[in-house]
């Protein structure tokens, strides 16, 4: 636990020093936020996880291609797509979720399960299509209600990557 709080102290200590670089327009487009968080739960949980423990290696080599985010969109696309991994894996793996992620999946669960009532009440049922966009917009408010009511429940238990 101990290389890991150093190595912790370290990186964070490096980001706080690059982060004056940068603009609040693009720490957020960056992600630095969600990294943090990342670099967090990696060390938490490194000690019972091989993945989170190669996900170090990972933090450090993006962190030293700081520099190149601003005017390479390929390095940006890169960095995006590792912390993506990562969230995955804290999803799969350690039963944590980003913010809002219960939010999103609802409510598109919602919008498609609406829309094929819709379709099925609506179209078949009674010949009418008003019911397609009416069940749809009803399906996608309510998975959004739904996913909120999970999201907040994640937040509560502190499982939040």
């Amino acid at each position: 636990m101990y290389k890991d709080e150093l190595w912790y102290r370290q990186f964070i200590r490096d980001i706080e020093e690059r982060r004056l670089d940068f603009t609040d327009k693009q720490l957020r487009a960056y992600q630095i936020d969600l990294m943090l968080r990342i670099a967090l739960r990696v060390k938490e949980l490194s000690d019972a996880c091989e993945t989170c423990r190669s996900f170090q290696q990972t933090l450090s080599h993006l962190e030293e291609e700081f520099s190149e985010l601003p005017e390479s969109k390929a390095q940006r696309h890169h960095q995006i797509q590792q912390l993506r991994l990562m969230t995955e894996h804290f999803v799969k793996a350690h039963r944590l979720a980003p913010a809002h992620y219960y939010t999103r999946l609802y409510a598109n669960y919602g919008f498609v399960v609406g829309l094929l009532f819709g379709i099925a009440v609506g179209l078949l049922a009674l010949n009418n299509g008003l019911y397609v966009p009416v069940a749809s917009i009803a399906g996608l408010i309510l998975g959004t209600a739904l996913g909120g009511i999970a999201d907040a429940r994640v937040k509560r238990e502190q499982r939040v990557a």
